[in-house]
């Protein structure tokens, strides 16, 4: 396992004037190269609003697995073009979580370096959808 410096950069779309929420974490992470993917874990902060959750990337070439675990807790597998339902759990209570990913890249290199981009629509029930654009970028 090694050190490495990780920024995080959300961009949400939430209305459908395509006013934006941007919220972007340089943090500390340890990352692992195992036989068919790359895990980085990391702690997330109050930037996030997550402060008190670990977060674990499991980074394969044509997927992602987010794994949250904490306060907030959630599971969720970025592959283009896939559709996929999960819970959320929060501090406020449980809420259904659909989402699809539009699109899925992976530009890490052989040591793990590099960037992933994902970009997905989410859907809380059948309340609030949002459409959302994740970039990662390991140093």
């Amino acid at each position: 396992m090694e050190n490495v410096k990780v920024r995080i950069n959300t961009i949400q779309t939430i209305d459908e004037a395509g006013n934006e929420d941007v919220i972007e974490l340089i943090t500390e992470a340890k990352l692992e190269k195992l036989k068919d993917c790359f895990v980085i874990n990391y702690d997330e902060s109050e930037i996030t609003e997550h402060k008190g959750s670990r977060t674990r990337l499991k980074i394969y070439k044509d997927k992602m697995l987010m794994t949250k675990v904490g306060a907030f807790s959630s599971k969720m597998e970025f592959r283009q073009g896939k559709k996929y339902r999960n819970l959320y759990s929060t501090p406020f209570g449980n809420f259904d979580l659909e989402y699809t990913t539009v699109l899925y890249n992976n530009n890490l290199n052989e040591k793990g370096r590099g960037s992933i981009h994902a970009e997905y629509m989410i859907a809380f029930g059948d309340i609030d959808k949002s459409y959302n654009k994740l970039n990662i970028e390991i140093m």
